[in-house]
């Protein structure tokens, strides 16, 4: 009926409309009014406003002005809430029919950021404003200040940095980071999806705007940022519309394929190219649809759509003449197509088995045979074709030369450059040359006749040896691969035997292999020639079964070479960057099994120790990895190790004339050195196991007057937050490396370790450094209930801690873990408690309760103090505000986590989600308490029924009625956020399974599922309408 307009819908949905309004009222209001109070005394109202919004959204085909009025109220809102765009954006396929305009205009408003010009005048005048607020203060008399004003004045005088832009901002480009809703891209998220089916010239101008959007931001970065300098050079084209401008580099270019684009805009593009491979197979022609996607978007990466048109149709015209005489895009889709052979990137971040429509999607556009082709194998198209095409093609590709594709002003200037560019040209002028290419018949006989470019240029002696190098590089490429996935799977692949792979290697090898080359180009090839050669020699001391003493001699020598090789520092270089071949990684992994095999020359562990500071992240953990492997052969080897490692993770402060550089190491040589040299101290000399390096003070007071270049806190709280107004409090000189000292946690041995004389110490360092934990996200000196936003700052940290213990917990005992570790995180308000409990509780379940074969003990003590502090929360209390609604991303997990259901399926799990639920009644008790205490909230109900349904075959059945009973027992008002679901409907399906399966049901039994099926259908489920009079409860009597 939804779609059906008459008086009485129109009449309820009028009176919806007019709640809704009053209702986002009160956000927009000065102060508490009438119609607050009224609104404030509705329990439930953020759920009751969420089914006003989407009764007017679903119903918008029908009342299109209602839903028309709310989405304008939205769009209009000084700020529009994540959950409140994802709540709209859900109703697209209606939306898109009924009121596309409005869905555009509401994604403008949510995705369109502030542009870097606007964000550095918003910064200059609120500088400028703050300092004549504080010279109008500082001219007032003493007396005459307020609190506020002298607790300003208190404090340091902060001067903020204008225009301080970072790679985040050339990641985003004033486009919203929406990870909700755009994260991972897909052809499928809404809104682009359902405009494009319904209204794809509103999907074309939501995608133009947001592309220029994000070229504006483009081009105004490089004016405004230091590291990315330059003046972009626009590529005009001429269709035959009229002449267009376009931005953006071989980067941008690849937007369409949804690399490296903001997420909004790549998912835009994935399903603008469903879009125009559905209007090709409807006959649409190529020109009309180039030109309606093309005209008047200025991104460089619309003409990679119009460019994979083309190629598709392989099509000949003056609207694709442009694409196919452009050297710039010629060579940007070189690049593109390379990376479609050798990628398949945009499957990453789908997890979830409700992802596979977005897989499948992806999967199907990655399989074009397009991907596989690129522009400039159709110039032969249009050297071959009639008049004009022939003459005009040829002479833009012969015109290369003299009109080189700079894509920065700057680039004019550098001879590199330049020969780049010219030799580029020349080798597409070869294509232009009709005498390049031979006719031969495809068979004998056959009246079928090949034409073949042969390039002039490739018979060249510099040309054939140019050829070969690659034919090398694929062979070593396809060694490092072999050694790779060897070391993952922990077992010889069969691609290569190590025989074979060494006789590689060694063809390969060359005495100056690891020295560096003065060309960049050549540099990057000999980086992958260094790994599958440093990969094989690895391999053959890992796997030395067989082998010969001149086998593992080589190997030796290799690796010797390998390590003495320096990093080699530029402008793209960076600590985090991922280098799978670097060859320090397999001098690791061939120092390792040297010291395990007990062959290892004198200076091994000191190499190994030293790879344990390399500048490379993937390097020093791969070294500590295979170090703390080590613990059963050395395990004060291992302890050095991990000294050595939380120590790196401090940086010390440089003064202002020395800061770092981007492409700059964290430490100084110096500094990494001295690290090294105090473990080995301790290696050496060590008699005790010294304590493990703790971060810095979480915080520290800042005396008044005393300049600090700590960042002061107070920017993040208004002055009331703070405990004590009159005490400043700043971050330490040191910065602590928290996402590095996670990963470093992440690798400790806890099994072993635990089980040496080592397990104080480590206990010690876990207890001090969850303290600091707790300290750096409830700070000391701010009043209870206020975060800190640090806690997303030591997010990778703080899961990892909690991870961690959460293994740690099955290898002690309740009694001696609880106080000094469960309890400190029990006691934590709100998100920082979530934020440790839910991996600790992800982590014990996942180890403790599903893989291991006995389960221990105090497993269910533990998982019940979880449960019931999670209870305790204020979401739990049904008179409290946005009660029932769970916050953040750690709750929600919690709460599937608490409910067994949090992981799908693990065949090689001992219980549960391995398919075997044989065992329920030992998690029984808690699922009982749970259900009972949340299950009013459909937040807690879905769970709950997701692991009925999954433990259907064991799940007992009188215990489900008689928790169902509980729950809906005081009538549909009581429970929060079922209307609208399929809540009721699943509770039917699972009485009938557990009726069916119980047959013949005691009369007890049958009685409390009719009693459910009532409450159902007063809930309007036709289904338990249907199963009353079926024959399990056909003769059945709720009361006897």
């Amino acid at each position: 009926m939804a779609d059906l307009r008459n008086p009485t819908s129109h009449a309820l949905l009028q009176q919806c409309a007019v709640w809704l309004a009053a209702i986002d009222a009160i956000s927009t209001a000065d102060r508490p009014d009438e119609n607050s109070v009224y609104w404030g005394e509705v329990p439930g109202l953020g759920a009751l406003r969420k089914s006003l919004g989407q009764l007017l959204l679903r119903s918008s085909r029908a009342e299109p002005s209602l839903a028309a009025d709310y989405l304008r109220r939205v769009a209009n809102s000084e700020r529009i809430r994540d959950d409140a765009f994802h709540d709209i954006i859900a109703c697209s396929p209606v939306l898109a029919q009924s009121l596309p305009q409005s869905v555009v205009e509401l994604s403008l408003a949510f995705l369109l950021g502030e542009l870097p010009d606007e964000q550095v005048a918003r910064e200059k005048q609120e500088l400028h404003d703050t300092a004549e607020w504080r010279k109008a203060v500082l001219e007032k008399p003493d007396a005459e200040r307020t609190r506020k004003e002298k607790m300003a004045l208190s404090g340091r005088f902060y001067l903020r940095t204008v225009g301080d832009f970072s790679y985040h901002d050339w990641e985003r480009l004033s486009i919203h980071d929406d990870h909700r809703n755009f994260w991972p891209p897909s052809p499928l998220r809404e809104p682009f999806h359902s405009l494009f089916q319904s209204s794809p010239d509103h999907a074309l101008r939501l995608l133009r705007e947001l592309c220029n959007h994000a070229m504006t931001a483009w081009r105004q970065l490089h004016h405004h940022s230091h590291d990315h300098g330059g003046t972009p050079i626009p590529l005009e084209l001429t269709f035959p519309w009229g002449t267009q401008i376009f931005w953006g580099t071989d980067r941008e270019y690849l937007w369409f394929r949804s690399t490296w684009a903001p997420k909004a805009i790549g998912c835009a593009f994935m399903a603008l190219e469903e879009w125009c491979f559905t209007e090709l197979e409807q006959s649409q022609t190529v020109d009309e649809l180039i030109q309606h996607i093309v005209e008047g978007n200025e991104c460089i990466a619309i003409l990679g759509m119009a460019s994979m048109l083309a190629l598709h149709t392989e099509w000949v015209s003056e609207t694709t003449l442009p694409l196919f005489t452009s050297q710039r895009l010629l060579a940007a889709d070189h690049n593109r197509m390379a990376q479609d052979l050798s990628s398949s990137t945009n499957l990453i971040g789908f997890t979830s088995s409700t992802d596979k429509p977005h897989v499948d999607a992806i999967r199907t556009a990655n399989a074009r045979t397009v991907r596989k082709t690129q522009l400039s194998w159709m110039v032969p198209r249009f050297v071959f074709a009639t008049e004009p095409f022939r003459d005009r093609a040829r002479e833009a590709i012969l015109n290369f030369k003299n009109d080189l594709p700079f894509q920065y002003e700057e680039h004019r200037a550098i001879p590199e450059a330049q020969e780049h560019l010219t030799k580029q040209a020349l080798e597409y002028a070869e294509l232009a040359d009709p005498e390049n290419y031979q006719a031969y018949r495809t068979k004998e006989g056959s009246d079928q006749i090949a034409i073949v470019h042969v390039s002039p240029s490739a018979a060249q002696p510099e040309n054939v040896a140019r050829a070969e190098e690659a034919n090398k590089y694929l062979r070593q490429t396809g060694l490092w691969t072999w050694a790779s996935k060897s070391f993952e799977e922990k077992t010889l692949n069969d691609t290569y035997t190590i025989e074979d792979a060494i006789v590689l290697s060694k063809e390969a090898d060359a005495s100056d292999l690891f020295e560096h080359s003065n060309s960049e180009n050549e540099e990057e090839q000999l980086g992958m020639r260094r790994g599958a050669v440093a990969a094989t020699a690895a391999i053959a001391l890992n796997f030395r079964e067989g082998r010969t003493h001149e086998d593992l001699e080589w190997a030796r020598g290799v690796l010797e070479r390998a390590i003495r090789l320096p990093e080699k520092f530029d402008s793209m270089w960076s600590p985090g960057s991922v280098v799978p071949w670097h060859q320090g990684i397999y001098v690791a992994r061939g120092l390792a099994a040297d010291l395990r095999e007990g062959t290892a020359a004198r200076r091994t562990t000191n190499d190994l120790l030293g790879l344990i500071a390399h500048p490379l992240e993937i390097v020093a953990l791969t070294a500590l990895e295979e170090t703390c492997k080590l613990w059963p052969n050395d395990s004060k080897l291992t302890w050095a190790a991990l000294i050595l490692a939380f120590s790196l993770c401090h940086v010390p402060s440089r003064p202002r004339d020395q800061l770092r550089r981007h492409g700059e190491a964290l430490h100084t040589s110096n500094e990494a050195q001295a690290a090294v040299n105090a473990a080995l101290a301790f290696y050496e000399h060590g008699s005790e196991w010294t304590p493990l390096p703790l971060p810095p003070p979480a915080w520290v007071k800042v005396e008044p007057g005393k300049g600090r270049r700590g960042y002061l806190r107070y920017e993040d709280y208004d002055l009331d937050d703070a405990t004590d107004a009159a005490e400043v409090w700043g971050e330490p000189d040191v910065f602590w490396r928290s996402k590095q000292a996670a990963e470093v946690l992440q690798r400790i041995p806890f099994d072993e370790v635990l089980n040496s004389s080592a397990k104080s110490a480590l206990l010690d360092f876990l207890a001090s450094v969850l303290d600091w934990t707790n300290q750096k996200n409830a700070p000391p000196w701010v009043k209870p209930g206020r975060r800190d936003r640090s806690a997303t700052q030591i997010f990778e940290w703080t899961h990892t801690l909690g991870s961690r213990l959460g293994h740690v917990a099955g290898l002690m005992p309740l009694a001696d873990f609880q106080a000094r570790f469960l309890d400190p995180i029990l006691d934590l308000e709100g998100d920082n408690c979530w934020s440790l409990l839910s991996p600790f509780t992800s982590t014990y379940v996942c180890a403790y309760v599903y893989d291991a074969p006995v389960v221990p003990v105090d497993t269910v003590a533990i998982l019940d103090l979880c449960l019931t502090r999670l209870l305790q929360d204020r979401t739990f209390k049904r008179d409290t505000y946005r009660s029932g609604e769970f916050s953040g991303f750690d709750q929600p997990e919690l709460v599937r986590t608490l409910m067994f259901v949090s992981v799908d399926c693990a065949d090689l799990a001992a219980r549960y989600v391995n398919g075997d639920w044989s065992e329920i009644s030992r998690i029984l008790p808690l699922i009982d308490r749970f259900i009972r205490a949340g299950g009013w909230t459909a937040s807690v109900m879905d769970p709950f029924l997701t692991l009925c349904e999954r433990a259907r075959a064991n799940y007992p059945a009188g215990a489900f009625a008689e928790q169902v009973l509980a729950i809906i027992g005081d009538g549909p008002d009581s429970l929060k956020g079922w209307h609208g679901t399929f809540i009721p409907a699943r509770i039917a399906e699972l009485v009938q399974h557990f009726a069916h399966r119980d047959a013949p049901m005691t009369l007890t039994l049958a009685q409390k599922f009719l009693r459910i099926l009532d409450m159902l259908v007063d809930m309007g489920d036709r289904r338990s309408a249907a199963l009353q009079l079926g024959e399990a409860f056909r003769e059945i009597r709720a009361t006897n």
